[in-house]
């Protein structure tokens, strides 16, 4: 009996497949190169990829090693990664986020620059970025990238305003064409304020504060918003996002809420009187 097991150990390996061992390999290259970009080894990163390591493996949450190489600033490695096909686009299942979510979110400039010459329709979120976060040389990236939309230049600009610490991002976005938001008078504003809800339940509650309209879902930091004209509004902070207040008799009754494709209509709750 003991001599049956040795010899079925012995010819074990001989009974696994050749696509299993090539899967395991293949793996085995993958988390090396994933160890490798984590340290921002270049030549070791360079070296896995000519062995046949995979750009974009998935690892934890569907995220990649350029995720990694974004997250710690490895602007370097980053740019090997992008220049062996790295897809720039992959967004992760848990958060959503892609690898400029992170790299903006550690102020890495030289790896969010890097990204943005592969991923130029992330110009915006890049520019409203820093100037919401009051980083010059992330503002001084995205205009020197060019290509951002109209409103993305006001919305950033709008974020700089009364700031006297943000004066030179002002400056720089004044210079490249921005123009101030739209102004609505305070009575108009005033007539806004107040708390609205869906009939599923969500509900939105707007103020004002230094004479800017805040939005505030529940749980929620208040967002300030940014008049596309008399009525209709979106988070300074970001856009994708659309409010459109609806008006009767000088006071607003509802709003339709728009997020991409869809749409939801509020309708203003009315404070009982004691």
């Amino acid at each position: 009996m003991m001599i049956r097991s040795i010899i079925l150990l012995i010819l074990a390996p001989l009974f696994i497949s050749p696509p299993a061992l090539a899967q395991n390999a293949q793996q085995e290259l993958n988390d090396q190169m994933w160890e490798a970009v984590r340290k921002g080894d270049v030549t070791l990163v360079t070296a896995l990829l000519d062995k046949g390591a995979d750009v974009n493996a998935k690892f934890r949450y569907g995220t990649t090693a350029l995720f990694k190489a974004a997250e710690r600033g490895h602007t370097e490695v980053v740019k090997v990664l992008i220049a062996r096909g790295a897809d720039v686009t992959v967004k992760d299942t848990f958060y959503g986020a892609t690898a400029m979510t992170w790299a903006l979110q550690n102020n890495h400039t030289g790896a969010v620059g890097a990204l943005l010459e592969k991923d130029a329709a992330s110009v915006n979120d890049v520019l409203t970025t820093g100037a919401r976060e009051g980083n010059a040389e992330l503002v001084r990236v995205a205009l020197a990238k060019g290509g951002a939309k109209p409103e993305a230049l006001t919305a950033a600009l709008a974020a700089t305003m009364n700031d006297k610490d943000k004066a030179e991002i002002a400056e720089m976005l004044k210079k490249a064409g921005a123009k101030p938001p739209f102004e609505v008078d305070p009575a108009t504003l005033q007539s806004y304020v107040g708390r609205y809800k869906t009939e599923q339940g969500p509900e939105l509650t707007f103020n004002l504060r230094d004479g800017k309209l805040f939005g505030t879902a529940a749980g929620q930091q208040p967002l300030a918003m940014m008049a596309l004209d008399k009525t209709t509004f979106r988070p300074v902070a970001f856009d994708g996002i659309n409010v459109s207040f609806t008006v009767e008799a000088d006071k607003a009754t509802g709003f339709t809420f728009k997020q991409g494709p869809n749409t939801s209509l509020y309708k203003r709750v009315e404070e009982s009187k004691p």
